[in-house]
C-alpha cells in the first residue's frame, strides 16, 4: 500500500499540474488555463506577500504603530514617514477616475525611479566591464608572449584579440548611421562603411543564434528534468503499491 505523506501529496499534485501543462501540445484546453491561472495566482500572491512583509510593514506601518510611534521619530525620519505615506495614499487615487490623475505622481517616480536602476545597472554591470574587458584583452602584457611561451599560444591570443576588435569597431559601424546625402536626397555609405556594417550584423546574427541555442538549451534540460520527475512519481507509485 502507498502512504499518502504530504511529500507524496505534493509530488502527485506537481506532476499533475505538469500533465495539465503538457496538455496544451494537443491544443489550447480548459486543463491548461487553469494550470497558468494557478501559477499567475501562486506567484502574484507570493510577490504580495513579499512586498507586504518586507516594504509596506517596515516602512509604513512599524513606524505607526511600533514601540512609542511618532514619539520616538525625529523630524528627518519624520519626513522620511510621511513621503511613503503620501505617495501610496496618491497611488491608491488612481483607483478612482475622477482622481486619477493625482496618482499619476507616484507612478511617474516609480517608472522614472525603475528606469533609472535598469539604465545604471545596465551601464555599470554591463557596458563599462565589457568594454573594460575588451581593453584588457588588446593590452601589449596579455597579446606578447612571455619569456618561454609558446608561439601558438601566443598567436591564439593574438587572433581572439584581433577578433574581439573587429566586433566591437563593425558592431559600433553598424549602429552608427554614417550614410551621407547626394543631391537626388538618396542615402549612400563609403565602401569602407558598408563592408564593416555588413561584418558588425554578421556579428550580432551570430550573438542572436548564441542566445536562441542557449535558450533553447536550458527549455530542453527543463523538459527533460520534467519527463523524470513524471518518471519518479511512476515508479514512488509502483513501488509502494
Amino acid at each position: 500500500m502507498v502512504e499518502f505523506s504530504l511529500d507524496l501529496i505534493g509530488m502527485l499534485f506537481g506532476a499533475l499540474l505538469t500533465l495539465m501543462v503538457f496538455s496544451y501540445v494537443i491544443k489550447d484546453n480548459v486543463l491548461f488555463r487553469i494550470a497558468m491561472y494557478l501559477f499567475i495566482g501562486v506567484a502574484s500572491g507570493y510577490a504580495g506577500a513579499i512586498a507586504v512583509r518586507n516594504v509596506i510593514l517596515p516602512a509604513l506601518v512599524d513606524p505607526l504603530l511600533g514601540s512609542g510611534g511618532l514619539n520616538v521619530l525625529g523630524w528627518e525620519a519624520l519626513g522620511t514617514f510621511l513621503i511613503p505615506w503620501v505617495l501610496a495614499i496618491l497611488m491608491t487615487l488612481k483607483l478612482s477616475p475622477r482622481l486619477a490623475r493625482f496618482g499619476s505622481l507616484p507612478i511617474a517616480m516609480l517608472v522614472g525611479v525603475g528606469a533609472a536602476v535598469v539604465v545604471g545597472g545596465g551601464i555599470t554591470g554591463t557596458l563599462i566591464p565589457q568594454s573594460l574587458a575588451a581593453a584588457d584583452s588588446l593590452a601589449p602584457e596579455n597579446i606578447f608572449p612571455a619569456t618561454g611561451e609558446p608561439l601558438s599560444i601566443w598567436l591564439e591570443r593574438a587572433v581572439s584579440a584581433l577578433i574581439v576588435l573587429l566586433a566591437t569597431i563593425s558592431t559600433l559601424v553598424y549602429f552608427r548611421f554614417a550614410a551621407q546625402r547626394d543631391l537626388t536626397g538618396s542615402t549612400r555609405r563609403s565602401r569602407l562603411t558598408a563592408i564593416l556594417a555588413y561584418i558588425g550584423r554578421v556579428f550580432i546574427a551570430v550573438t542572436f543564434g548564441v542566445m536562441y541555442a542557449g535558450a533553447l538549451t536550458a527549455a530542453i534540460l527543463i523538459l527533460g528534468q520534467r519527463f523524470e520527475f513524471l518518471r519518479q512519481v511512476i515508479n514512488t507509485l509502483i513501488g509502494g503499491s
